[in-house]
């Protein structure tokens, strides 16, 4: 009968659970702030800066819901993440404790905001010239 080995788990092991939830949580509200500004600033834009504005502001509230919608996303994502990684730790489960999702949504969400903020400033300095 083979000897079971008893697995202890690190405390630092937990820590460095609740510091990658606190990064991505960190990251989630950072776009929603960015979101939250742009959608007030396209709204101020729409009211005050007369009709030349209104299709630009419609651009930037779309991009603003996008990105509102990827800060919940992320904030969801790294509220599964964290529980999930808890439960394997107690458990202590041999697994992948990386997330390959969330960075690769996080890179491709920003890079396109940029694409549109970049279109809409080429298109906008195009429409002067």
């Amino acid at each position: 009968m083979p000897a079971e080995t008893i697995r202890r788990t690190e405390a630092k092991a937990y820590f460095a659970n609740e510091r990658t939830f606190l990064h991505w949580m960190n990251v989630s509200v950072t776009i929603g702030s960015i979101s939250a500004a742009l959608s007030g600033v396209a709204g101020h834009a729409h009211r005050s800066w007369g009709d030349d504005y209104t299709s630009s502001a419609l651009y930037v509230r779309v991009l603003s819901m996008f990105m509102l919608a990827t800060s919940i996303m992320i904030a969801v994502w790294s509220g599964y993440n964290f529980n999930n990684r808890a439960n394997m730790l107690t458990l202590k489960l041999d697994g992948p404790y990386d997330s390959k999702v969330l960075p690769a949504v996080l890179a491709v969400t920003l890079v396109a905001s940029l694409m549109v903020v970049f279109s809409g400033a080429v298109m906008r300095l195009h429409s002067d010239s």
